[in-house]
């Protein structure tokens, strides 16, 4: 898959044979990228902010509030392609754990 990253944080923080824990940084306006999801997953937001999606097809949905400390699972079939894409107007900061 071109442009597809394996990277779903920007800092990968911690792993072993049952966790991977990546922290992900975006300033205004910036996005990850496209990213592919393998493994059930749950993120905390660090202060809040707006974040939005884009699916594989580039397709942006519409940007969501999310408070500090909300927890958010997703889990996946087979595998998840998307980007993320901070559309507040101050630094957004997650934290992700990718459930091996």
């Amino acid at each position: 898959m071109p442009d597809v990253s394996e990277d779903v944080g920007t800092r990968l923080l911690f792993e072993n044979k049952r966790v991977r824990v990546w922290d992900l940084c975006l300033e205004p306006g910036e996005s990850t990228g496209q990213h592919i999801h393998r493994h059930d997953y749950f993120y905390v937001t660090i202060d809040g902010g707006r974040l939005q999606g884009a699916g594989a097809d580039g397709q942006a949905g519409e940007p969501r509030e999310m408070g500090d400390g909300e927890v958010y699972f997703r889990e996946i079939e087979d595998v998840d392609i998307h980007a993320a894409i901070n559309a507040g107007d101050q630094p957004w900061r997650n934290i992700i754990v990718e459930l091996l």
